[in-house]
């Protein structure tokens, strides 16, 4: 075969493309312009976004793939989200503009596909899978805000996300070995909680999240919260919430806040305790109200 490919008549065109194609490889991972992509993804970020960025360093990964490594989102030095490393693989050979993405931070990794429109700027969709990211101090993060409750554990799930021609889509998550600190009802600031089950489960659709199912469990404590809130990557600008909630404290540690608590929420035919979480994501309000969600 090899003596049948050097006498034949098209085996010097054939080696003159694999040499072009090994060294135009070869001049482009030399001659790739890692800085320009470096400052061009931190402008993105800037403009489009609440948070600063830094980034460790920008190359190209076989076959063509563009890999980041220690990148940093914060708004201020004392809040920072460190990504690991950003692989992100558009395709050269198709027209398709399907992108696919990996990144990994916070002990576990984040990989789906992004869809972008034809000029290239604006994001048209995302499906993502979420696979053991711990959230410690994620949620203020997020919010930006100093009295958000303190967060801990495994985040595992996923979305899906049409932006186009407006956002709908829907999401479904677990922590798994949730615990909670911080958490303040009525300036009542209540023990840990520890060892909880959770899901949180909606949808997305326009301007808002719908709360389908916010579930909060563990050992004398029952957590249910419904409603709607401002979409998820826009809680630091803050935005309007109503939200419903059912508390059921059965005993240990948490009995006796029922009785402080009673006061001041809805007290339920199977005798739990209710309200709503009305104003906005940097200012809630508690309300006493019956409610008919559950």
């Amino acid at each position: 075969m090899k003596e049948r490919l050097r006498n034949s008549k098209y085996a010097k065109p054939f080696f003159y493309i694999v040499f072009f194609v090994v060294v135009f490889v070869v001049f482009l991972y030399s001659s790739f312009p890692t800085e320009g992509i470096k400052q061009q993804v931190i402008s993105q970020i800037t403009d489009n976004t609440p948070f600063q960025a830094e980034i460790g360093s920008a190359s190209i990964a076989p076959p063509f793939s563009l890999k980041i490594k220690d990148m940093k989102l914060y708004r201020s030095k004392d809040r920072v989200l460190k990504i690991e490393s950003l692989t992100v693989s558009p395709s050269l050979f198709s027209s398709s503009n399907i992108i696919p993405f990996k990144a990994k931070l916070n002990g576990g990794e984040i990989k789906g596909t992004l869809s972008v429109n034809k000029s290239g700027r604006d994001l048209d969709e995302i499906n993502a899978e979420v696979k053991h990211v711990n959230i410690d101090n994620l949620l203020a993060f997020m919010t930006g805000s100093e009295e958000a409750p303190a967060l801990s554990g495994a985040l595992e799930g996923n979305l899906q996300i049409d932006f186009a021609p407006k956002a709908l889509g829907e999401f479904n998550f677990t922590v798994e070995g949730l615990e909670v600190d911080n958490l303040m009802v009525k300036g009542i600031k209540f023990p840990a909680l520890k060892g909880l089950q959770s899901v949180f489960s909606g949808n997305i659709e326009g301007r808002k999240t719908n709360i389908q199912e916010l579930n909060l469990k563990g050992d004398g404590i029952d957590l249910q919260i419904t409603g709607t809130a401002p979409l998820l990557w826009e809680l630091s600008k803050g935005g309007v919430i109503d939200l419903g909630y059912r508390l059921e404290i059965t005993g240990g540690e948490y009995a006796k806040f029922k009785g402080m608590l009673t006061p001041y929420l809805a007290q339920q035919r199977d005798g739990s305790l209710g309200g709503k979480i009305i104003g906005t994501v940097s200012n809630p309000k508690f309300e006493k109200d019956s409610v008919k969600r559950f």
